[in-house]
Parts: C-alpha cells; structure tokens; sequence
C-alpha cells in the first residue's frame, strides 16, 4: 500500500528519518585521502555512518575515500554529494564500532565545539 501525503515530506525529513545515527557538529582538523591526495580537511557534523567534511582540493562525486579523524579514528567511504564547499560522505563502518564512535564523537564535540 502506497502512503499518500497531504503535505509531502520535504527533504530535510526524508534525510533525518533515514538517519539512524545522529549527526554531531564539530570542528576537528583532521585528515582526508583519495585517488592518490592526503590533505588536511576540517570535519562540520559526523556521526557513526557518515561525516560533512571541507577540504581543497575536493574528492570527485563517488570516490573512495580514508578519513582519519583525531580522538576518533580512522574510516572509509565515499563521497555521496556535493553542498558548496563542503563534501558529504557516506561511511563503511562494521556495526560493533559504531556505538564506540558514536561515544568518542560525543566528547570530541566538547574539546571541539563548531564555529559560530
């Protein structure tokens, strides 16, 4: 059965309710390597499955991706889009570390607070 809208959900809800991982913002330095480029890269919101990074240069849509993140550790992904200057990517992480990043994102955050 088809579910029928009077007002469709817009897409910031579609987002959030696929998301089963809360995203937590932040402002780590950390780093970033794809197709033969290590860089620094700044991480705005992460969480367990997926991270918003800013880097130069910037990875191509869909490319493969090592992020090593500071007090967190060390994942791979893959760029999912573009949003300005800033990268989404999407994250391999095995289900028995997710919690474990989860917790260490938590206090990362506080020695880490986003800019205003």
């Amino acid at each position: 059965m088809s579910k029928h809208f009077k007002n469709p959900p817009t897409r910031e809800q579609e987002v959030s309710d696929r998301r089963i991982f809360r995203r937590i913002a932040t402002y780590i330095e950390g780093r970033i390597v794809f197709a033969g480029v290590d860089t620094d890269c700044i991480i705005h919101e992460m969480s367990a499955s997926g991270a918003t990074v800013e880097c130069q240069p910037t990875p191509a849509e869909y490319a493969a991706v090592a992020l090593d993140v500071p007090e967190i550790g060390f994942a791979l992904g893959h760029v999912i889009r573009h949003e300005g200057d800033l990268i989404c990517i999407s994250l391999t992480t095995a289900p028995e570390r997710r919690k474990r990043i989860t917790d260490k994102l938590i206090l990362a955050a506080f020695h880490h607070p986003p800019k205003k």
